[in-house]
């Protein structure tokens, strides 16, 4: 750091810096959050103490505070060096797309990075994809509440590809559109790791078709080894059939009150 930030050294920085541990001190923020983020934006050291306190203000309105105000530096130490106009910009952004400051400050709490994000180049660039694929502009909020960390992958490397997977298995552009707005999750799934095997098992193993995850594309954030292949099992040994939500969206209670299973069966190895 030193190398790279010589005048860290400086007198008047590391005032600074003390001035700033105060702050974040009376603010309550943790102080491991505080080292995080210094240590990963050492920039923040020659922040001024007048406009960190504007920009911790803005945060607190949506509040982020204490414990949450920790996280959201140590994650996103950017957000501190913004102009507060530009923070302002992306909230205005959110609120014209018809989120509540509420739902904001979710968002803002989860995956503070969206707010140091280029609206042209990054925010409306995702939203304008996943019109592209057939999401209707109504549909918008929902999938922000629900799974905001879509607007930090990667179009071409990540979102993309994995519709793109989804339609080469047999759906259609209309078919996976459906199931981004039902799931929204379903944008964040890696294919080796969790479209590909679930795909895999439901065709094969389970013999179901694949627009049966069109009705259920929750089946998609399950776990494999724990839920799926355990209760599929259960089932194909009193050689019974049901649906993907019938089969996967009841609590084990339930899923045994229904099926008279009280004891997970796991196939043999």
């Amino acid at each position: 750091m030193l190398l790279r930030y010589p005048w860290i050294l400086s007198r008047s920085i590391l005032k600074n810096y003390e001035n700033i541990l105060i702050f974040f001190d009376d603010e309550k923020v943790p102080k491991i959050s505080v080292a995080q983020a210094i240590k990963s934006f050492p920039l923040l050291l020659g922040l001024s103490l007048n406009k960190l306190k504007l920009v911790v203000e803005q945060l607190r309105n949506f509040g982020i505070r204490n414990q949450k105000l920790g996280k959201v530096i140590a994650t996103s130490p950017q957000l501190l060096l913004q102009k507060p106009q530009e923070f302002h910009q992306v909230v205005c952004f959110f609120r014209d797309l018809g989120l509540d400051d509420d739902i904001i400050g979710r968002i803002l709490g989860r995956c503070p990075e969206i707010f140091a994000s280029s609206i042209k180049r990054t925010l409306k660039r995702k939203l304008n994809f996943l019109m592209g694929i057939g999401v209707s502009r109504s549909h918008l909020p929902r999938i922000i509440r629900k799974y905001p960390e879509f607007f930090v992958c990667d179009i071409h490397r990540a979102l993309r590809p994995r519709m793109t997977y989804l339609m080469h298995v047999g759906l259609s552009k209309r078919e996976v559109a459906l199931m981004v707005c039902r799931f929204s999750p379903l944008l964040g799934y890696s294919i080796d790791e969790v479209l590909k095997p679930k795909v895999e098992f439901l065709m094969n193993s389970m013999e179901k078709p694949i627009s049966d995850v069109v009705a259920y594309p929750r089946y998609f954030g399950y776990s494999l080894e724990k839920k799926i292949k355990p209760r599929f099992w259960v089932l194909k040994g009193r050689n019974m059939e049901c649906s993907l939500k019938s089969m996967l969206g009841k609590n084990d209670e339930e899923f045994a009150v229904e099926f008279g299973e009280r004891k997970m069966l796991v196939p043999p190895l």
